[in-house]
């Protein structure tokens, strides 16, 4: 399974810009248990963006923001929730196979 973050805005010109950023399998669970404590919580979401240089350097960049998810529907959220979770079980089992063998 895909989880892609999908960010919209639109042009002066009311033009649709859309930034499609995937996330990593690896990163699915703890992507859905930041989104359902911010939206259980009722708690906003910092946005900021952190430069790294090739030496290693971290400077926070100028750009923030702050938004609250909503939820279209908690069910279909859940479902998505136990499908990675399930995708996730199916992973270790397959690894533990891979190490017996």
């Amino acid at each position: 399974m895909k989880l892609r973050l999908n960010l919209k805005t639109t042009t002066k010109k009311k033009k649709e810009v859309i930034l499609k950023i995937s996330i990593p399998p690896s990163k699915h669970i703890g992507f859905i248990n930041f989104v359902n404590l911010a939206l259980s919580q009722d708690s906003r979401v910092e946005l900021s963006f952190e430069k790294i240089s090739k030496t290693g350097e971290r400077e926070q960049s100028k750009i923030f923001g702050q938004f609250k998810f909503q939820g279209k529907a908690d069910s279909q959220f859940y479902e998505l929730e136990e499908e990675i979770q399930e995708e996730e079980q199916k992973k270790k089992k397959l690894q533990q196979k891979r190490k017996q063998h």
